[in-house]
């Protein structure tokens, strides 16, 4: 049982409690869903269940709480998360193995439990979420659905009595989000646990059957009782959150449900609201009218593929008008956000154009279309830049050089409309993830571009808040003659703001229709990895034309919006000096078909001779390899190590262009060291052999090039040519976890092991955040280009940094959590499920290269044979 008896919380360096006076049971075996809107502390409130807070999060506790019996504030996180189990809001965060099976096994490792163990429960913990045929597979690889069974196995594999999760759909397509829920359904079924669950897509959660819903606004419990009571409230309306549409559509239509469970549809009697239903439908349905409108922009026949292999979005085509809204759906990985990049200026197109009332815009810059189109993309942690969210909102203005009084009356405007004007002068660190979207957002809605681009805009917000935004938007949209592309998983958003979709699957369009009809045809749906909505099944039981129904019930929900719409929705004040010139340089015509080949630094695995060895082998390996490049100028030694240095690389199987930029680094640093040996010091050769054999020039000149320097710039590049493929080798087949195993086994604390594979982990990750950032900070109109002085551009990249450092900063602190609430520093010492014993091959390296290393200090101080030279 968890019980909190009048607790209360406070967050280090807040006056105010987040969670005041809360008295709460939670009974074993118990399904709970603890809601409310964004802000509220209910995610506080999972913290504090699972001990984060105040074990990890600082701040003054009240009161007491316990679980299964532990005191809280008592015992330490380690012993609580024997009892409880989490599931983080963000799952790719939480990852710290770079295959399913590592990371599932990471809670077992700190229990100190032996491999042939850690092997059977990560096998079993996989076999109960159906994910065992993928325990080989990199995490990042993997669909959000499936990313959240492998968060959820590596939970399951502690056995604990409590599953917490917070805010498991977040980021998830409609029909995932039903799996997720339906298995989170299933394993409480199996397993018998107690379920705690954080969310407030109430509509997705009653999926299944919820014992006891529990509501918290403003840091109190308001509500705690049964899910059919709560349905039948006011509650959730005068809190912001979203009755299900077959609820919204049954009050309107004035079915009495009083008697009735109205938890799901399936539980009322059709007879109780098909007549209403009929009735309503026939007196608000009107006739359909569509109003043409002039092409804005027109996507023709576009592709694009990140590896010039498999694309991302194949031969696609569709019409934006002026002051349209549409969205772009369909399922994880399908080619949504691949398609507004490409629109944006991200990527260019392999093949197709891009046209702007009817101009070609294809080869344009992001900056060059920054003017035309504004893009929030779907991390607000990408665009941020300032420290304060007035200076964010003022940064694209302030760019454009508008007069500071414009700027201050416009931001004032924007923040005013996005329910942000009291916290104009707050550091953006200290807002919540909803409240750093609604800043974003706002930073581009100043801007005043001729089409906005919207990456799931209503990620971590409730229906309050994003019903407020999407008002806005839509008045914004209508005076300004806008167009706005939606890029969503928000079915809610799709149906009752945007009037036509367009339906991506496996790269390619398959739906270009009115939204009403996208969600009435049910092979879409599949295809598309969306969900029939409760309007469609309402309208099927009431034996209504789906496509016809669905479309009056969102016609009547936007007519109560825009009652007084403009009248509630302030005058924004934008300046028309804020656009600049629509283009000033066009870049190099990009080919047609042009393919991409992309580089990296990092771990790969591949199935080879040199991946099999123990990760301490190769420590040892560069180790020595590097030692003995160091200490020897013997040109035998060295060109034995050279060869066993490139040997080992095409072991690899990694093909040589994979390191063609390192490569040419590598060639670039050897031929300028050897020119720059040379022109300072031409005799450094002659110095150290104490001979001198003039090859080229007089005799006395001071830069004739001599036998033994050019000698001596071989040994150095032979150095160099030992170095770099050593390095190499090392990173790309040596798996992190692995590593930090071997350099643990050589005596090194294991906290400091797992630290260094991590930095190995992450690595591509930050580079690839970068890369985002950058893109990012150029869509709102920063020139990181050549086209710009040196000065502009250094500014440029620090407008990129700085949300770099957020970025990791956010990162370390989820990984950090995550790691602790999965047992990481319970014990003093811990076990290694990739870790390798050292077979034959290993030994026969070892022993090869310490006899190499040996016969290098013989030569070089008991044989007396610095340089050894064959003349």
């Amino acid at each position: 049982m968890i019980e909190f008896s009048s607790f209360s919380f406070t967050y280090k360096g807040l006056k105010k409690p987040v969670l005041k006076n809360i008295n709460l049971k939670i009974e074993d075996g118990e399904k709970v869903l603890i809601l409310g809107p964004s802000g509220s502390g209910k995610s506080t409130l999972g913290n504090v269940i699972n001990g984060l807070i105040p074990h990890a999060i600082e701040g003054k506790c009240e009161g007491s709480v316990t679980v299964e019996g532990l005191d809280v504030l008592k015992n330490d996180i380690y012993k609580i998360n024997e009892k409880v189990g989490t599931v983080l809001q963000d799952t790719d965060s939480q990852f710290v193995g770079l295959t399913v099976s590592e990371d599932v096994a990471f809670a077992l490792e700190n229990l100190r439990k032996k491999k042939d163990e850690m092997e059977e429960k990560t096998m079993e913990a996989l076999s109960l979420v159906s994910m065992q045929d993928y325990a080989s597979s990199s995490p990042q690889d993997l669909s959000g659905g499936q990313k959240q069974r492998v968060s959820l196995a590596g939970v399951l594999v502690e056995e604990n009595n409590v599953l917490l999760f917070d805010e498991p759909l977040a980021n998830l397509d409609p029909a995932t989000g039903k799996k997720t829920i339906r298995l989170i359904d299933e394993i409480h079924e199996k397993t018998g646990k107690t379920v705690i669950i954080i969310e407030h897509r109430l509509e997705d959660v009653l999926e299944m059957h919820i014992d006891r819903a529990v509501m918290i606004v403003s840091g109190e419990i308001v509500y705690n009782g049964s899910m059919n009571n709560l349905l039948k409230s006011s509650l959730l309306k005068e809190n912001g959150i979203r009755y299900p549409l077959y609820l919204e559509a049954m009050n309107k239509a004035g079915c009495a449900l009083e008697n009735e469970c109205v938890e799901s549809l399936s539980s009322i009697d059709p007879s109780c609201y098909r007549e209403k239903v009929r009735a309503w439908f026939e007196e608000n349905r009107e006739k359909e009218e569509k109003e043409e409108r002039p092409v804005l922009l027109e996507v023709e026949n576009i592709s694009y593929s990140y590896d010039g292999i498999k694309n991302a979005v194949s031969d696609i085509s569709f019409k934006i008008h002026e002051g349209e809204m549409l969205s772009i759906l369909g399922n994880n990985g399908a080619g949504k956000s691949t398609l507004s990049s490409i629109l944006m200026g991200i990527y260019k197109p392999d093949k197709g154009k891009i046209l702007y009332k009817g101009k070609d815009i294809t080869a344009y810059s992001i900056s060059q279309k920054s003017s035309i189109i504004g893009y929030v993309m779907q991390n607000p942690n990408h665009m941020i830049s300032q420290t304060k969210v007035f200076d964010e909102v003022a940064f694209g203005l302030r760019t454009r050089g508008v007069a500071e009084d414009d700027v201050k009356n416009t931001v004032s405007s924007v923040l005013a409309l996005c329910g942000l004007e009291k916290k104009a002068n707050w550091p953006v660190s200290s807002l919540s993830y909803g409240q750093k979207k609604r800043v974003t957002i706002a930073s581009i809605l100043v801007m005043k571009p001729e089409v906005l681009i919207l990456d799931e805009p209503t990620a971590g917000q409730d229906y309050h808040h994003y019903t407020m935004m999407m008002e806005f938007i839509t008045a914004l949209s209508k005076r300004l003659n806008l167009a706005i592309i939606f890029v969503t998983h928000d079915m809610h958003l799709a149906l009752e703001y945007t009037p036509r979709s367009i339906v991506l699957s496996s790269s390619r369009l398959i739906k270009d229709d009115d939204t009403s009809a996208v969600f009435s045809d049910e092979e879409v749906l599949k295809r598309a990895s969306l969900k029939e909505t409760s309007l469609f099944t309402l309208a099927k039981n009431a034996s209504l034309d789906e496509n016809a129904f669905i479309r009056t019930f969102i016609e009547s929900e936007k007519k109560e919006r825009e009652k007084n719409l403009f009248e509630r929705v302030p005058q924004i004040v934008i300046p028309d000096n804020i656009r600049v010139d629509r283009v000033k340089k066009k870049k190099k015509k990009f080919e047609e078909g042009e393919r991409k080949l992309k580089f990296g630094l990092s771990y790969i695995p591949l199935e080879s001779r040199i991946h099999s060895l123990s990760g301490l082998t190769k420590f040892i390996y560069i180790f020595f390899g590097a030692f003995v490049s160091f200490t020897t100028f013997d040109l035998r030694i060295l060109a034995v190590m050279l060869v066993l240095s490139w040997t080992l690389v095409c072991l690899t199987k990694i093909p040589l262009k994979i390191f063609k930029p390192y490569l040419i680094l590598m060639s670039v640093m050897t031929i300028t060291n050897d020119i720059f040996i040379y022109l300072f010091s031409p005799n450094q050769g002659t110095i150290y052999m104490e001979t001198r054999t003039v090859l080229l020039g007089p005799e006395g000149f001071f830069y004739s090039l001599t036998l033994e320097t050019l000698w001596y710039l071989l040994i150095v590049t032979c150095k160099y040519l030992i170095l770099f493929p050593l390095a190499l080798t090392f990173i790309s087949t040596t798996h992190p976890g692995e590593f930090a195993s071997s350099i643990n086994r050589l005596g090194i604390s294991y906290k400091i092991s797992y630290a260094t594979s991590l930095s190995l982990r992450y690595l591509p990750d930050v580079i690839k955040e970068y890369t985002h950032i950058s893109n990012a900070q150029m869509a709102r109109g920063v020139d990181l280009s050549s086209n710009v002085g040196p000065i502009k551009r250094a500014k440029g990249v620090a407008s990129a940094l700085a949300p770099l450092v957020m970025f990791s900063l956010d990162k370390i602190d989820t990984i950090s959590n995550a790691m602790a609430l999965r047992g990481f520093g319970r014990n003093r010492k811990r076990t290694w499920y990739s870790a390798k014993k050292l077979k034959a091959a290993d030994w026969a390296l070892i022993i090869f290269l310490f006899a190499l290393w040996a016969l290098a200090l013989y030569m070089r101080f008991a044989m007396g044979i610095k340089f050894w030279k064959p003349f």
